[in-house]
């Protein structure tokens, strides 16, 4: 269904973006419906935000892509293959972290504990459309460094869930727990933390 009055519009679009990201932090997203999105957007018909967006689905994975600076550097990963394990990790770590500095962004992780529980299905399609991509690129990059010589064979799938699970603890610690310690941290701490803990098993000493 689409309007043919509305022209495409991406003042229009963000609207509607912060409008859902509004109704899905208050009612969660599996009780948000378009009607609640359209009039946290100022009072447009629901019909409309199927102009920019397919469905809800659709409209929940724009707004996580368009705050996930980690779609950027899966979209363009030839430099970061290259970059040595303690760089290229270092990248990787800090460009997670990067996500929860944008306004709005803590809202979605706590929509996606919140709902994962109660609804499988959304974090299944959490996963599909985000998390796998994610853990592709890291497992990828950690396959290259074995290839290269600078880190020792290993189950990179296994590695590379397991580094990013050290991340996901301090965040959740962080940002939904608050944690005083945590908030306390800075990122540059934990990342060379991480780093120490997971390349001491992995990186290939020089005799």
């Amino acid at each position: 269904m689409t309007n043919n009055a509305e022209p495409e519009n991406s003042d229009r679009r963000q609207q509607i973006i912060e409008a859902a990201l509004k109704v899905f932090s208050t009612k969660g997203y599996h009780k948000a419906t378009n009607k609640d999105i359209a009039q946290a957007a100022g009072g447009i018909s629901p019909g409309l935000i199927y102009w920019y967006f397919k469905d809800k689905e659709d409209l929940f994975l724009s707004i996580i892509r368009e705050r996930a600076a980690i779609f950027q550097l899966a979209d363009h990963p030839e430099k970061l293959m290259e970059l040595p394990p303690r760089e290229g990790l270092a990248l990787i770590g800090r460009t997670y972290l990067s996500i929860f500095k944008v306004p709005g962004n803590v809202a979605i992780i706590r929509i996606m504990v919140g709902e994962a529980i109660r609804f499988p299905q959304i974090a299944e399609m959490f996963y599909k459309q985000v998390a796998s991509r994610f853990l592709g690129l890291l497992s990828q990059y950690l396959q290259r460094q074995v290839d290269m010589g600078r880190l020792r064979p290993h189950d990179t799938v296994i590695a590379a869930r397991s580094f990013l699970g050290m991340f996901v603890i301090n965040v959740v610690t962080r940002e939904i727990m608050r944690d005083p310690v945590a908030l306390a941290t800075p990122d540059e701490r934990l990342i060379a933390t991480v780093l120490d803990i997971f390349l001491g098993g992995l990186e290939i000493v020089e005799g």
